[in-house]
């Protein structure tokens, strides 16, 4: 786990932009944004800029996602600004490019929040591969399931 990187999204407009910054200390370089929400400031405690994700040398294991509402087939209800799945879109075509596997694309939920119909999404819309609540585990491909079961 010491190798392990933590990338902390942070919004930079309303266009849907949003980078995933890394963090070494929660304590430290997070702060509120407009929105009361905790997100890396844009340069570390020595004034440099913070790593990106989108440049990073090597590929991401997991990503946590959040979201309002999830169906038993993968789907995600954001908040509707498109911030992650624009995110997501544009990682999952550098990891290509590069020649990565994608990451785990894992949400956590309350059983409330887990709805039997399908939740509205548009076609841009990326879809979790796993999704954890008090209940368990639901995975989504048999991908998921495999990297799920050997952890």
């Amino acid at each position: 786990m010491q190798d392990t990187k933590v990338y902390v999204p942070r919004v930079e407009d309303m266009e849907s932009q949003m980078r995933m910054l890394h963090i070494t200390n929660m304590d430290d370089d997070l702060i509120l944004n407009h929105m009361n929400i905790l997100e890396p400031t844009p340069l570390d405690s020595s004034g440099n800029p913070r790593d990106e994700v989108m440049q990073a040398n090597e590929p991401l294991d997991l990503l946590l996602l959040p979201g309002l509402a999830f169906d038993r087939k993968g789907g995600r209800l954001g908040r509707g600004g498109g911030y992650y799945d624009v995110f997501l879109q544009n990682y999952l075509l550098l990891a290509k490019d590069k020649g990565w596997k994608s990451p785990l694309l894992v949400a956590l939920a309350y059983s409330p929040q887990i709805r039997d119909d399908p939740v509205p999404v548009d076609p841009t819309d990326v879809n979790i591969d796993a999704l954890l609540s008090c209940n368990g585990i639901l995975t989504f491909n048999s991908e998921a399931e495999e990297q799920i079961s050997t952890t």
